[in-house]
């Protein structure tokens, strides 16, 4: 397990976000991070608490697919899209 896995397996874990696995897919065009739940505990587990958890890692910025409303399945992979944390882009308005 790399950093990045190791660190989003332990940051869910210290919210008390139990996960069997993270396998970060090797894609460079289209970064993705597979994680593995057993709904045995996470009766209350939402997509959104997962995607808020993410992104306060500080480890990237996490985006849950919309198509996912709610975890009820009895073992769940779930794909989250990562991207890198960047500043706003300034516009400049034309005068």
């Amino acid at each position: 397990m790399d950093k990045l896995e190791a660190k989003i397996k332990h940051g869910l874990e210290d919210k008390g976000i139990p996960c069997q696995s993270v396998y970060k897919i090797p894609d460079p065009d289209d970064p993705r991070v597979l994680i593995a739940f057993s709904s045995n505990g996470n009766h209350r587990l939402t997509t959104m608490k997962i995607e808020r958890v993410l992104n306060s890692l500080g480890v990237g910025d996490f985006q849950v697919p919309k198509e996912f409303q709610r975890l009820s399945a009895a073992f769940l992979h779930l794909e989250v899209a990562m991207g890198a944390k960047t500043e706003k882009p300034v516009s400049v308005r034309a005068m």
